[in-house]
């Protein structure tokens, strides 16, 4: 049958045979190992976001913003059953919503890790001081019947509100534009839940606070300090026409999403990034109704907390080298054949393969409750001494031996390597596999004068 196929039926043909049936074989155990592995990190993801849910979601800062009631009229026109036309008046209650016109907030990140069993998510606290500026406009409305200034809100935009660890302080100054002092207004009003702007994308959750204002024209100052919970990012939507983000994180793998930032700086210890944005970015006004069809979400300055590669992802990228590791073994066995001229048996292959396929389940193991440093090197050493000790007893040679051990080295460092370097992982499997191939085409240059040499298997 081999020589249907031009391979003909000499014994390193066979043997050839047999090194590509059984690595392909192998395809088996390492498609478990990479089974497993994946249930394993849909389990960690899912542990993560229970604990996110629990301590905090990603966060969006969206406030804060000012809203006026206000009453309307409509006038409706019909024709009665005689068709003389009539109009009847309606009343309609709605409010006017005022972003501010300069926003400044700071933010300060604290990483930290919570555990669940043997998983970790990472979390963080978030530090918001701020301040905005608000130019209450006259107020211009088709058909307006009153405005009510003394029942206004000023309310504040978070995302979740469960998060929220404390208010330190949320302090409004009122004064005018033609004069600078201000009065701060009074603060028995107490802070409450919600925003009772749902039909505002990006303001449907937070908090309020009751303001009474006039119907003049006014210069309101909002100062605050708040502290909340969160995990995986923030994100902040840059509503002030002027609006200046500063935040500083102590976690030195961000990812910046929607809005760059005009200034940033990373390293070991944490990254600060700047944003500065004005309204020209967005297509909404700084002043609307809140019946208006305005999605606030539209523009956002997000950064993320990011994890470069989970362990689980590094193992995955392992696997993905088993099949090259099994082969070149394989074939560095059939060497050791055509070298001491003695044939190798089919078990002995199949105990070697089984060796190199155990390593990655034993760093799957090992990883989940040790760094990913360690847990390597005590994975390796499995395939290192078993399999160099075993060839050495099987061939009756320490030199051998020898020369799989600083195989099995290099190749587990290399791959080890590649793991660590992700920007140049594809770089670096590329180039073992170009060496790989200049190597295999060397040791094999003088192959078919020594296959008299081999006995037949």
């Amino acid at each position: 049958m081999l020589n249907r196929f031009g391979l003909g039926s000499s014994p390193i043909s066979q043997k050839l045979v047999f090194i590509a049936i059984l690595s392909l074989l192998s395809l088996i155990p390492l498609g478990l190992v990479m089974d497993i592995t994946s249930d394993r990190q849909s389990l960690y993801h899912d542990v993560v976001n229970e604990i996110g849910h629990s301590w905090g979601e990603q966060q969006q800062i969206s406030g804060p913003a000012i809203v006026i009631p206000y009453t309307y009229e409509v006038i409706q026109e019909s024709f009665n059953e005689q068709g003389k036309l009539t109009k009847t008046r309606h009343t309609i209650d709605s409010e006017f919503v005022i972003l501010p016109k300069d926003l400044n907030l700071n933010i300060t990140l604290k990483h930290d890790f919570l555990s669940r069993g043997i998983f970790q998510s990472l979390v963080y606290n978030a530090h918001i001081t701020g301040k905005a500026k608000f130019d209450i406009v006259e107020f211009k409305q088709p058909n307006l019947v009153k405005i009510q200034p003394e029942f206004a809100r000023i309310v504040f935009g978070i995302s979740a509100n469960q998060a929220i660890d404390s208010i330190n302080q949320f302090q409004t100054n009122l004064g005018s534009p033609s004069n600078k002092t201000t009065q701060s207004l009074p603060q028995g009003n107490p802070l409450m839940s919600g925003t009772g702007l749902e039909q505002i994308s990006g303001l449907e959750r937070g908090f309020h606070q009751l303001i009474s204002l006039n119907e003049k024209s006014q210069v309101l100052d909002l100062t605050f300090d708040i502290q909340l919970r969160g995990s995986q990012g923030i994100s902040v939507l840059p509503t002030g026409q002027q609006t200046t983000i500063t935040l500083d994180a102590d976690w030195p793998h961000p990812s910046f999403n929607g809005l760059l930032p005009t200034d940033r700086s990373i390293d070991a210890n944490g990254f600060n990034a700047q944003w500065k944005v004005s309204y020209l970015t967005r297509n909404y006004p700084q002043f609307f109704s809140k019946n208006s069809q305005i999605n606030l979400q539209e523009v956002k300055a997000q950064a993320t907390l990011f994890e470069p590669v989970t362990h689980y992802g590094k193992i995955e990228r392992a696997v993905k080298y088993g099949l090259l590791f099994i082969i070149l073994t394989s074939i560095l066995l059939l060497i050791f054949e055509l070298g001491q001229h003695q044939i190798l048996s089919t078990i002995q292959y199949l105990l070697v393969a089984s060796a190199m396929t155990l390593f990655y389940l034993i760093l799957l193991s090992l990883s989940e409750h040790i760094s990913f440093g360690y847990a390597y090197l005590l994975a390796a050493c499995v395939p290192l001494f078993s399999v160099s000790i075993y060839i050495g007893s099987v061939t009756r040679s320490a030199k051998r031996s020898g020369i799989m051990a600083a195989m099995l080295i290099a190749l587990y460092s290399v791959l080890y390597s590649i793991l660590k370097l992700e920007d140049y992982a594809l770089l670096m499997g590329t180039g073992l596999l170009v060496i790989v191939m200049l190597i295999l085409m060397y040791i094999t240059r003088h192959a078919p004068h020594k296959i008299d040499d081999i006995k037949q298997i």
